[in-house]
């Protein structure tokens, strides 16, 4: 496992360093990037930066999209429509539509991963961060999701498999009690209505940043079309379209950091970075209402275990191959493309910052979150704008689709089949599921409309996973325990778990922090309940068995 790890962490740091070199950079170059930076401010003290500021336009430059990048989008979008029409024929149960007949390629199902983990979070909200304020202070996250991988591949992912679970939270009332089950059933679905909501609004955000159409408009029309293509095919839909977008994506990442860095050339832009401490990654303050390194290491291995191994739509993409190994494959590459895919993105967002120092724009937008879009729309010949919004739909509905899917299963599995006592077939769950997913894509539409006025989408994205999922890490860890812990223990940790959650926040400590607070209490104030429940029941067993000595004496006599 750890070999495994390490080997993984090596692949993606050679990655690394073979894209900085294609774009030019030199090892002396590189070296100067990572030893300068600081552990705090985003300016150098002193004197202000220089001016690097061209007096020459940038190549590209053009007020707006053209024909053809609508005609680029349009044609995506109808595609994925087919794909998910193709994909649904001959679904016949909810299981199948759940687990795409559980025959899916590792390889499509480990990009499938890669897909629903990244979202448009990363394509808009990691450039986001990295060119505002925030700088490279979350790069140090990407390193330990190995941690993760070898977490899941050993320890939850084996187990789920020999269950044959389709919810995993059945897991929990197998192991607990159908209360448990229940609790984290329900604390997945309220997370979902976040996620999607958030996720959605970011493509629609830049759809509206480079059209101008209304936010409210673009939101709907991005949600219909998710909607439709999901309900259609299922997770088999999720999974083949995912595998188009993830590609999409990726090309369109790496295309806009080869334009931005070849226009300010690798030089000038190490220079900026520096000037104005952008390279910064390090913040080691220990303060707990402070973002700091040590809080974002330690939210990064709670929280991607978490999603990882207690999230019921990356649970279902890896549960949807033919075998544990293949389950286990596709883990480790959604895992290991994400570390150097991260790091593009930042580093995208430095560029950004780079780019325009030296071309300034008087109108750039107010939002972090919106420069990628502004840029693309900017600076990138017709065509390839448009298909990098694309890209950035890509990057939402590889998301989206999953969880729209896994949260009609978790509504069927867990609700649906307990409290409807009826006979019914296989055929009414699946119409149910398809109908669920369009219920779940009017919630989603509904709450992006809400996300409307959010500064950044990550530090918002973390927040609603910290409140939204709080608690469910613990209970899963507790069904993994080798005894049977008490069930009334652990929704009592549960609800403690949440307490200390409130209070936190009241408190004023950091978003990074509320995973970790929440769930340690939850597991370890669960305990402590079962200890004390469990001495409680032996002392009421042996006051019992001592009362009926007497009457076993009289009944001999």
């Amino acid at each position: 496992m750890i070999k495994t790890a390490l080997i993984g962490l090596a692949a993606a740091l050679a990655a690394v360093l073979l894209l900085l070199a294609s774009l030019g950079f030199t090892p002396r170059q590189m070296l100067t990037m990572v030893s300068h930076p600081v552990a705090g401010g985003t300016a150098r003290a002193g004197a202000p930066p220089p001016s690097f500021a061209s007096e020459t336009p940038p190549r590209h430059a053009r007020a707006g999209l053209a024909a053809l990048d609508y005609g680029v989008i349009a044609v995506y979008l109808c595609g994925m429509l087919v794909v998910g029409g193709l994909a649904g024929r001959g679904v016949k149960s909810a299981r199948a539509l759940f687990l795409a007949g559980e025959r899916m390629n590792y390889v499509l199902v480990g990009i499938s991963l890669l897909g629903a983990y990244l979202s448009a979070l990363t394509m808009m909200g990691l450039p986001g961060m990295a060119y505002g304020r925030h700088d490279w202070t979350y790069l140090v996250q990407l390193p330990w999701l190995v941690v993760t991988g070898a977490v899941i591949t050993r320890f939850i992912l084996p187990r789920y498999r020999a269950e044959g679970v389709v919810s995993i939270y059945e897991f929990l009332e197998r192991r607990q009690h159908v209360a448990v089950r229940l609790l984290a059933s329900a604390s997945f679905l309220v997370f979902a209505v976040g996620r999607l909501g958030l996720v959605l609004y970011l493509p629609s955000l830049a759809f509206h940043t480079v059209t101008g159409f209304p936010l409210a408009w673009c939101i709907v029309v991005a949600g219909v079309v998710v909607t439709a293509y999901t309900a259609l095919g299922g997770l088999k839909a999720a999974i083949w379209t995912d595998a188009a977008q993830v590609l999409v994506f990726i090309g369109g990442a790496l295309f806009m950091l080869v334009a931005v860095v070849g226009e300010v050339g690798p030089a000038r832009f190490i220079d900026i970075g520096l000037a104005h401490n952008k390279f910064r990654i390090l913040a080691l303050d220990s303060d707990v209402r402070q973002i700091t390194t040590w809080w974002l290491i330690l939210e990064t291995i709670y929280q991607t275990i978490r999603i990882y191994g207690t999230q019921q739509d990356m649970a279902q993409l890896y549960l949807s191959t033919a075998s544990t190994g293949r389950a286990a494959r596709s883990v480790w590459m959604g895992v290991l493309i994400y570390i150097p895919l991260g790091f593009v993105f930042y580093f995208l967002g430095t560029a950004f910052f780079a780019f325009y120092q030296v071309f300034p724009d008087p109108d750039l937008p107010l939002k972090p979150d919106q420069i990628l879009p502004f840029f693309t729309v900017r600076h990138l010949p017709a065509g390839l704008a448009g298909l990098v919004l694309a890209a950035i739909f890509a990057a939402a509905m590889s998301s989206i689709d999953a969880c729209m899917n896994s949260a009609s299963t978790v509504c069927i599995e867990d609700f649906a089949r307990r409290f409807i006592r009826r006979a019914t077939s296989e055929h009414f769950y699946l119409r149910l599921a398809r109908g669920l997913i369009v219920v779940w894509g009017a919630l989603m539409i509904a709450a992006g409309l809400l996300f409307m006025k959010v500064e950044y989408a990550q530090i918002m994205w973390g927040k609603v996973m910290g409140f939204c999922t709080n608690g469910v890490l613990g209970l899963m860890l507790l069904a993994f325990l080798p005894f049977r812990v008490d069930w009334r223990a652990s929704v009592i940790g549960f609800a403690l778990g949440y307490l200390s959650l409130t209070l936190a926040v009241r408190g004023g400590i950091n978003f990074l922090l509320w995973p970790v607070i929440g769930n340690t209490v939850c597991f370890l104030a669960a305990l402590l309940a079962h200890a004390v429940l469990s001495k409680t029941a032996t002392r009421e067993q042996a006051s019992e068995s001592v009362r009926q000595i007497p009457h076993a004496g009289r009944s001999k006599e």
